[in-house]
């Protein structure tokens, strides 16, 4: 009387008790617009990776809005460390590869933030990779027309 389609069951059985690992993105692309929009994102990578032990690491950062950050959305401003590779204003920012490759590795910090900084394809892939390695999470944070 009652027929059964067992492959179906099964098939949904299989869906949900497969033990598969959960791919975390190790790096981001974000585009921001403006100092609020910035700060903002800012503030949340810092809330989102803030621990007891672990650094957040800006590289090339808005001074203003490191500034801004402290005062008006509660960030630690003892757990932020800045590094600036900037040359000019018409040379942008070339950072060292080998180094970010290697605190992202090393593991010391819980976010590392690259803002405005030029990278290939291949050099993108070393970044997430190594940031995967150390279970850093990379920001890259191509800012458009701030003024």
């Amino acid at each position: 009387m009652f027929n059964t389609n067992n492959s179906n069951i099964s098939t949904l059985t299989n869906r949900y008790t497969n033990n598969k690992t959960i791919s975390i993105n190790w790096l981001q692309h974000t585009n921001v617009s403006d100092y609020f929009d910035l700060t903002s994102q800012y503030a949340s990578i810092c809330h989102q990776h803030k621990q007891d032990k672990k650094w957040v690491l800006f590289i090339n950062p808005q001074e203003n809005s490191i500034e801004k950050l402290a005062k008006t959305h509660g960030i630690d401003a003892s757990k932020i460390l800045m590094v600036n590779y900037k040359t000019s204003a018409t040379n942008r920012a070339k950072v060292e590869l080998k180094q970010i490759t290697s605190v992202l590795s090393k593991g010391n910090c819980s976010a590392v933030i690259l803002s405005d900084s030029i990278f290939a394809a291949d050099e993108i892939a070393q970044l997430e990779s190594s940031a995967e390695l150390g279970k850093t999470h990379c920001f890259l944070i191509k800012q458009c027309q701030l003024h």
